[in-house]
């Protein structure tokens, strides 16, 4: 068989390959049915923060990398120049599936990368990671595909796992949340995609996401690419464990920045007392709305730099939203009922039964073709050859007995 006939055979196994190794042998597991926040409690993310200590971030960014196969310009160093000028604390490199170490020594520095590589930008940002995880699914994914990849990428408790972007074409659709666990936050503002559909499904479904924001800029010598969305954190000291773990308990809060903004407004204060919650901007707002169960709105303030809600006995969680009129927007995180325990991800099991039988169907698939494509790619002289040598006649096993 000739080298350009061989080509189309070689390329078809190698697609098959990706697709039974997709969907054949990824493990399967037995989602729980969403069940809603509950509990005695309410748990406050804003707890003992200080009105001093907000410093502004963004954790998306693409560099120039691999030698120019992914979509990124410049380098590390541009982006730092850009968002120290613009007086941001935390300003990470995520390339695709590797980590920029060329601020390692910079105090606040957090390793970053974005995970995902599928047609369908079903993406991840891992933070505090030390390695990259090579894990992932070219086409369209599952359900059970998009959580063995979160598996995969929280196995070190110490990162911070976040959904990138949802609503970006239909890498996540809303859908999936009320079933995916083990992430840590999602990306719900990013220049992008607006993603607050999937952020309430998350939490309609009892599952602690909190917000993030980047600017998700992949051309750092673009004006418009830079300044638009941030996360605002509340830490005693710039450091990446503390950064961390901030994002982990809620203490922090997603902003959209308005065209040519200035003095950005802050969280001054957060309490929740028994059933009631309330707060105050360092800012008056236009609109404050507080928005529940399925982003239903609850109840909302204009020109207002303060709002309470009393929390009714059929709320499950309650966020709020506050605008301006220089169209910055603050999504704050959610107030949710919980039993007072730590929070934890819903676990998920693996269907064991249903992976076997899977896996057994894949098994099958390539051995199929590989009995098909044998024929095709090795040469009729090199099988009669090796049919003459491993074919057993009965009069060479069993001779004749003299």
């Amino acid at each position: 068989m000739n080298k350009l006939a061989l080509f189309p055979v070689v390329f078809l196994s190698f697609i098959l390959w990706i697709i039974v190794n997709q969907y054949f042998f990824c493990p399967h597991f037995s989602f729980s049915s969403p069940r809603p926040f509950s509990g005695k409690l309410l748990y406050n993310p804003y707890d003992s923060i200080n009105p001093n200590n907000w410093i502004k971030c963004n954790f998306h960014a693409h560099t120039n990398a691999w030698h120019g196969l992914t979509h990124g310009k410049g380098t590390a160093a541009d982006i730092s120049h850009v968002y120290d000028s613009m007086k941001y604390a935390v300003h990470c490199v995520s390339n695709y599936e590797k980590i920029d170490t060329t601020f390692i020594r910079t105090p606040g520095f957090i390793p970053a990368y974005e995970h995902g590589y599928g047609i369908n930008k079903t993406h991840q940002l891992v933070l505090g990671g030390s390695k990259v995880c090579w894990n992932d699914y070219l086409f369209p994914q599952t359900l059970s595909n998009k959580q063995y990849i979160l598996n995969c990428l929280s196995s070190n408790p110490r990162d911070v796992v976040i959904v990138n972007h949802p609503a970006n074409r239909t890498g996540y659709y809303a859908s999936d949340f009320e079933y995916l666990t083990n992430y840590n936050c999602i990306e719900v503002l990013n220049p992008f995609a607006i993603s607050v559909a999937h952020w309430d499904s998350a939490l309609s479904s009892g599952k602690p996401a909190f917000i993030v924001g980047n600017d998700d800029v992949h051309d750092i010598f673009s004006k418009d690419s830079f300044g638009r969305m941030c996360t605002w954190v509340n830490v005693s000291r710039v450091r990446e464990a503390n950064v961390l773990n901030a994002l982990k308990q809620g203490k922090s809060f997603g902003m959209i920045i308005g065209k040519g903004a200035k003095d950005l407004p802050v969280l001054k204060r957060f309490s929740v007392n028994k059933d009631t919650i309330s707060f105050e901007m360092s800012e008056v707002a236009r609109q404050i709305s507080f928005t529940g169960q399925n982003g239903t709105v609850l109840a909302s303030y204009i020109n207002s730099s303060s709002a309470q809600y009393i929390v009714k006995p059929g709320d499950q969680y309650v966020r709020a939203v506050i605008g301006y009129t220089d169209g910055t927007s603050i999504f704050l995180n959610p107030v949710f009922r919980y039993n007072g325990t730590k929070i934890t991800q819903t676990p998920v099991f693996i269907n064991t039964q249903k992976t076997a039988i899977f896996r057994l169907m894949g098994i099958f698939i390539l051995t199929a073709w590989l009995r098909m494509a044998f024929p095709l790619v090795v040469s009729k002289h090199v099988r009669q050859t090796l049919g003459k040598r491993f074919t057993y006649t009965p009069k060479k096993l069993f001779p004749r007995l003299r």
